[in-house]
């Protein structure tokens, strides 16, 4: 008899927690933790506008989540984040279809391994320019939008447990992700007046298919067996937390990171 793993999870069904909420969603038409977020926000009745720098598997993400949830509650368009063009057009069309936002999820990074001593100058500029600046570009244009719609919001970053702790090869990632824990306490400090809250996330290990691409087997087996539960977070997982800072049951949070994972230091 196979004995159950006792890790694993249960996914959630919704509750409603996002109704009547336009959300958008960066980076979100794959099948990792944004493209998780997009679906779990229409599962708790949100409108979700989608942006993903690659331009067919967007259009693929958008007819697909239209034909279960409705045309009307999913858009979405190609947006390379380091494009300040295409990053207004993507939220543009919360103010076109819904008539604004209300949610932000800036989820677009980009990972990549050197050494620092024979990192070039582009593989910097490449990670930090997606993950950090591309970021601030976001929460930037989702400020100036809730600030002008008065009626609140949220942004909620995607950080990483690696803005806290160190690993060989990865000096540009973690410089990037605890960029994005500061740039999360700043932001959240001149937003709250207008009542809009800034939090970030950060997870440690959810394992999606690209990920399995980019990633070596002996790697992936090391990070896995430093996880608590001895597994690797599924991307609703740290969807669900997502959720809970885009809704009610978080409004006195603003400024944190959350852990997603043990591996906090």
């Amino acid at each position: 008899m196979v004995e159950a793993d006792r890790t694993a999870a249960s996914y959630v069904t919704g509750h409603g927690l996002l109704g009547g909420r336009t959300a958008v969603v960066t980076a979100a038409a794959g099948a990792g933790i944004g493209g998780a977020t997009a679906r779990r926000f229409l599962e708790e009745g949100a409108r979700v506008v989608i942006g993903d720098v690659h331009a067919r598997r967007t259009e693929e993400t958008v007819a697909r989540l239209a034909g279960e949830f409705g045309a009307g509650r999913v858009h979405g368009t190609a947006c390379d984040v380091t494009d300040e063009a295409q990053v207004a057009a993507l939220f543009d069309l919360a103010d076109e279809h819904h008539g604004g936002l209300d949610i932000v999820v800036n989820n677009a990074g980009l990972g990549g391994t050197a050494l620092l001593a024979d990192m070039t100058d582009e593989q910097w500029d490449t990670v930090v320019g997606t993950t950090l600046t591309g970021t601030f570009r976001c929460t930037r244009a989702a400020l100036r939008r809730l600030r002008s719609g008065g009626r609140g919001g949220i942004v909620v970053n995607n950080a990483s447990v690696l803005g806290w702790r160190a690993q060989a090869g990865q000096a540009h990632y973690a410089a990037a992700k605890a960029g994005v824990m500061a740039l999360t306490r700043c932001a959240a400090v001149e937003a709250a007046p207008d009542g809009v809250r800034v939090n970030a996330i950060a997870p440690s290990l959810a394992l999606h298919p690209h990920l399995a691409k980019v990633t070596s087997g002996a790697l992936l087996d090391e990070l896995t067996a430093r996880e608590a539960f001895g597994r690797a977070a599924e991307p609703w997982e740290v969807a669900n937390v997502i959720v809970f800072l885009a809704s009610g049951y978080s409004s006195y949070m603003t400024g944190e990171t959350v852990s997603v994972s043990s591996r906090h230091p």
